[in-house]
């Protein structure tokens, strides 16, 4: 099929909408109680929000082909499809809305001329019009429209040489006596909302990128000259009472009576039209995105692209619409609409310049100011009109993007939210970057050294519940790598003589492990916990912790703990004591994890905390803890060895000003246990994990030593000085 042009297309459209039923039938309502200046006033007010957005549609269709969809592809492909089904919906329903606005305001003119007819078979019979019309095709609705903008501009003509008598001043600024400032704004602003029909059609463009620019903003220019000089000739030619009372007052006052009504209800059958074409092409697209219920229905077109079963959708809410309401009880509701999609397409303006990818570079370039400017007084308008309309609307948009992103939809297309998150993160990290690192901030921010990925599924959860709900992890592995200096110059070399095999065999080793990595973090991610995955390649493990230790301790947000988990084979603890000693040089804290090789953490309810008087780990011990006793909901408690019974009751009353200081729950135990430290290991309190401090001395053998005594798992800790259990 052969697609529109940009007077075809857009202008055309748009240009009719904005010249519709409002302008014909409710500008002089609005000159009455506004006065000429207050019109102009209100008209400037409303045509800024749709000259930004303008503005803004301009720019992101030439920055990427928008496809079906109007707006709700703009704000889709920009801002991602939560956010763009959480406005598609209020969008649908304002063109919606519009249709049965035209079509009442259409039905209103018609009674005037023939008071007999009932105006439910009126609007009925216009609805069944205009639906035969759109189900022809969009390009015969819009031949049609041809003859209407020609009905239109006779209209005009007939009006601007009417022949009423000439009022002796003009109203500078009325008396709102029907209705308030924004009351009147309200009812107004459905006028300048033209700009959506245009939209609606960008997938039967030619060219998208040059004709909704061209085309939006021209007509905007244009419209915004027509309305001020109707506003002046109304007060001009007649008295704010009869302006108030008589919203045929342009039919009666213009020189040619049928000309002009032919105009009126050729304006509002053309926007009814371009409604009744326009929405069914929105809801088909969310339909294509899969965002809305029954999306395979609406998702639909014939052979010729005409979504019909949306088109009869879109009829029968018409319908529904025109039964409940008048033409003043829809436009305030149809304004509230058209604000939300203003305000989010200059939004997603906004962040694509802010945020400034270069991926936005469109061939119409807009300042920021502009759709800030456009966002900003959008919501600001919204408010003033009817807040708690206004709150209600913007709670049911949250609540529908949360919805959205609950259920996980993936868009095929990419949307500026990565980058704006990227943005805000790099800003944050300036800066904190600027401010000293304090024991208040402190959260588990753990780098984990992981051998064998497929060894540490056990390890996991424990993992999780040392740093839920806000801690992070960073999981990382050693590729190893015989000879690193060789094997580069024989990738270099097969490269350069095109030799895959080798490169593929040394390269899905690597990529198997970083599966692997991705395959054990994935269900913390699933819970919102920040995990991230990384592989290096080296000829010794030990080298790529080292070399990943300095790495990660010099980027923004470092880790703070390493977490290291003792082996069953001990010919390994020479190996975890030289990892101890790199994590002490980059003063790091440490958790080094014995798991029990039968009841493993138990039923993760009880903790046993080991305490000797001024314990140099007491701090990390005890940060520990109330991160595990915070997902396990269970028993913590405080142990300590004492020589005698003399140094017993110092060793509880040092107990409790911890507990008291460190803010500890209530029902913390406090236990003291009296001879030497090894002899009462046995005799300990059973709990599902000790925690123990490791003591400058303290090497692998008095580790494993310790896990067998108490005979369950077992956490052993190593402050780094930047910890605090007080703060």
């Amino acid at each position: 099929m052969k697609k529109l042009g940009t007077f075809a297309g857009v202008f055309t459209p748009t240009i009719l909408t904005i010249l519709g039923v409002i302008m014909y039938l409710r500008l002089g309502w609005v000159v009455g109680n506004a006065g000429f200046g207050g019109a102009l006033l209100i008209i400037a007010l409303a045509k800024m929000i749709t000259i930004t957005t303008g503005l803004s549609i301009a720019a992101i269709a030439t920055n990427t082909r928008v496809g079906a969809g109007g707006s709700y592809a703009l704000i889709s492909r920009s801002l991602g499809l939560e956010a763009g089904s959480a406005v598609g919906i209020p969008l649908y329903l304002s063109q919606t809305l519009g249709g049965a606005m035209y079509i009442s305001g259409f039905t209103e003119a018609w009674i005037a001329l023939f008071p007999t007819h009932h105006p439910l078979i009126v609007g009925i019979s216009v609805l069944l019009l205009v639906l035969g019309i759109s189900l022809l095709g969009a390009k015969f609705a819009m031949r049609t429209q041809y003859i209407i903008m020609f009905v239109i501009a006779a209209s005009l003509v007939s009006f601007f040489a009417a022949s009423g008598d000439v009022a002796p001043q003009i109203v500078i600024w009325g008396d709102f006596s029907k209705a308030s400032f924004w009351a009147v704004f309200a009812i107004f602003f459905p006028a300048v909302t033209g700009i959506e029909a245009g939209a609606a059609m960008s997938g039967d463009l030619e060219d998208s990128k040059k004709s909704l620019p061209n085309g939006m903003l021209s007509a905007i220019g244009v419209s915004f000259l027509i309305y001020v000089i109707v506003a002046y000739f109304l007060d001009r030619f007649a008295e704010p009472e009869a302006l108030i009372s008589n919203t045929n007052i342009m039919m009666d006052i213009s020189r040619w009576r049928l000309v002009l009504a032919a105009g009126i209800l050729g304006a509002t059958l053309s926007s009814a039209l371009g409604s009744v074409v326009g929405a069914p092409r929105t809801l088909m697209t969310m339909g294509a995105d899969k965002v809305i219920p029954f999306y395979r229905i609406f998702a639909q077109k014939t052979d010729a692209g005409e979504p019909i079963y949306s088109i009869i959708f879109t009829a029968g809410a018409i319908l529904l619409s025109l039964l409940l309401g008048d033409l003043n009880t829809i436009a305030p509701l149809l304004t509230m609409f058209f604000l939300i999609t203003y305000a989010t397409i200059n939004l997603a303006v906004a962040l694509q310049i802010g945020i400034g990818i270069p991926s936005f570079r469109p061939l119409f370039k807009v300042h920021i100011s502009i759709p800030i400017i456009g966002f900003l007084w959008a919501v600001i308008v919204m408010f003033l009109v009817n807040p708690v309309f206004a709150a209600v609307a913007w709670t049911l948009i949250i609540a529908a993007y949360l919805v959205q992103v609950k259920r996980g939809i993936q868009a095929p297309w990419g949307d500026v939210r990565a980058g704006m998150f990227i943005s805000i993160a790099e800003w944050s990290a300036r800066q904190s970057e600027k401010l000293k690192s304090h024991p208040k901030t402190w959260k588990p921010n753990i780098m984990v050294p992981v051998e064998d990925p497929l060894s540490w599924n056990l390890r996991m959860g424990f993992l999780r519940d040392v740093v839920f709900p806000s801690g992070t992890l960073r999981l990382f592995s050693v590729n190893i790598v015989q000879d690193s200096v060789n094997t580069i110059i024989r990738s270099f070399s097969n490269r350069l003589f095109r030799k895959g095999p080798e490169i593929k065999a040394h390269s899905s080793g690597r990529e198997e492990r970083e599966q692997q990595l991705l395959n054990l973090a994935e269900p913390l991610k699933e819970e919102g916990l920040f995990v991230t995955t990384s592989v290096i390649e080296c000829q010794h493990f030990l080298e790529g912790i080292s070399i990943t230790t300095q790495i990660m301790n010099s980027m923004y947000f470092p880790p703070n703990i390493m977490f290291l988990s003792m082996s069953d084979d001990r010919s390994k603890d020479a190996r975890l004591e030289d990892m101890i000693g790199m994590a002490v040089r980059e003063h790091l804290g440490i958790a080094i994890y014995s798991q029990h090789a039968k009841n493993a953490l138990g039923s993760s309810s009880s903790l046993n905390i080991w305490l000797r008087r001024s314990s140099p780990n007491k701090d990390l011990a005890i940060l520990m803890a109330i991160q595990l006793n915070r997902n396990w909901n269970g028993e913590l408690r405080f142990i300590t060895v004492v020589a005698n019974e003399e140094e017993a009751g110092r060793g509880r009353s040092a107990q409790e000003r911890l507990i008291d200081r460190a803010r500890l729950p209530v029902t913390t135990e406090t236990v003291i246990l009296t001879g030497k430290f090894n002899d009462v290991l046995s005799i300990a309190p059973l709990a599902d994990l000790n925690i123990f401090g490791i003591s400058n001395d303290l090497d692998g053998d008095t580790m494993h030593n310790l896990a067998a005594a108490v005979n369950t798992s077992c956490l052993f800790v190593k402050d780094s000085g930047g910890e605090s259990m007080v703060v």
